[in-house]
């Protein structure tokens, strides 16, 4: 005797069947996808804690440099020939430079002579000292040499000065703005004069491709 296998023709049951599939498979990403958005929260947390504590310690770091900094200058900072800024030391042009040359006096020289040991003496391991040069908005009389040609050659001669003081070059760099970042408006000769000037500051050192491959 044979027997015959009745064949399931209710459609019903086959739809019911793949909607349950889909449910369940929305179910899972959703909770994939809530589990990946928690996450995703977490580290963007964690990556606001750790930015925070990073700018707190550079403030920390930056607050104590300051203060050393300025235990160690305050012989040029009390004769007058530097002013120490938000970190930065100032210093006016016409201490350093005759009007509209770029190679230092002898005055000059003994300036940056008197702040190369404060500056040795706060610098850290990875740290570089950027000089920068300043001029105000009184044009160079000369068609090819500008307040830019300027503001450079100042701050690369401070350099070359510092080098001569025992600093490596490697943790040094020179900067010239021209005219384009005054501390003053330029609306008279007393601002003018602040804002010929060059500003030492110690800035982090960002590593080169090369160091860090040496270092691994």
């Amino acid at each position: 005797m044979r027997f015959r296998r009745e064949e399931n023709n209710n459609p019903w049951m086959a739809y019911t069947d793949l909607g349950v599939a889909l449910v369940s498979l929305f179910i899972l990403a959703f909770v994939a996808m809530a589990t990946l958005k928690e996450q995703k929260a977490e580290d963007l947390t964690r990556t606001e804690e750790e930015v925070l504590s990073c700018q707190e310690e550079m403030r920390k770091i930056a607050s104590e440099r300051n203060a050393l900094l300025s235990q160690s200058l305050k012989s040029s900072i009390e004769k007058g020939l530097i002013a120490l800024e938000d970190g930065k030391i100032q210093i006016q042009a016409s201490f350093l430079f005759p009007i509209n040359g770029a190679d230092l006096t002898p005055e000059g020289v003994r300036v940056i002579e008197g702040i190369s040991k404060g500056l040795l003496d706060v610098l850290g391991e990875s740290d570089v000292i950027m000089v920068s040069g300043f001029t105000d908005d009184t044009p160079v009389k000369s068609s090819t040499y500008t307040n830019w040609n300027l503001s450079t050659e100042r701050a690369v001669n401070v350099v070359k000065t510092l080098i001569k003081q025992g600093f490596p070059p490697e943790r040094l760099f020179a900067a010239g703005f021209g005219e384009f970042q005054p501390k003053y408006p330029n609306d008279s000769e007393e601002h003018r004069r602040l804002n010929r000037r060059v500003e030492i500051g110690v800035t982090p050192l960002q590593k080169s491709g090369l160091e860090e491959r040496k270092s691994k």
